[in-house]
């Protein structure tokens, strides 16, 4: 009876230790990128590192990134980074409270081509305008989307149900270009091509 009563106290005080099976409490969080300029519609990965009190590297850890201008550098839950427009911004990285130095990314104007970003269901900027000849980056975040376009003479070829990656297409004719993610209705865009 004495060793089964110690047996279960022991069994119990495993369990409550087993209660938080988590890694140490992270102290730093490290913000990295291959580049810090970058062109409009160039999109780069990030690396975040989140250490504990002794400078190991927390495995696991979940990170949520933020841009301070997402017109400019938008950032999706991989932490991978496209250039939107010229000019500048910081991006952060956050897990358990913690959050990194800002890490600044400068982007340089790129001639003939806009870039769509794609967040909550919903494709931004609403409308692109081009001209003939010129690119539509269609930036992918970690959930699939696709990108159907209208039957219009001249539109470009749909792209079928992608994530985390940035897909192009050349707009060789003027007009205007309806598109829809056919996997989350309501989710509409459209490129207006002058001449």
């Amino acid at each position: 009876m004495r060793t089964a009563l110690l047996l279960a106290a022991t069994l119990a005080v495993m369990a409550c230790g087993s209660d938080n099976p988590s890694s140490p409490p992270i102290l730093t969080i490290g913000l990295t990128a291959p580049k810090v300029t970058i062109a409009v519609g160039e999109p780069v990965q990030l690396t975040a590192t989140a250490r504990d009190v002794n400078g190991v590297t927390v495995t696991g850890a979940k990170f949520t990134y933020t841009s301070s201008a997402p017109t400019i550098v938008n950032v999706n839950g991989d932490g991978r980074i496209i250039g939107v427009a010229a000019g500048s911004a910081s991006i952060t990285a956050s897990s358990g409270g913690i959050t990194s130095p800002p890490l600044a990314i400068a982007v340089t104007a790129t001639s003939g081509v806009a870039v769509v970003t794609m967040t909550n269901n919903t494709f931004t900027p609403f409308t692109s305008t081009i001209r003939v000849g010129q690119t539509v980056a269609f930036d992918f975040p970690p959930l699939a989307h696709n990108v159907i376009f209208a039957n219009r003479t001249g539109k470009p070829t749909d792209i079928a149900a992608t994530q985390s990656e940035t897909v192009t297409r050349v707009f060789g004719t003027v007009g205007t270009f309806p598109f829809d993610c056919t996997l989350h209705p309501g989710m509409s865009g459209q490129v207006i091509v002058n001449p």
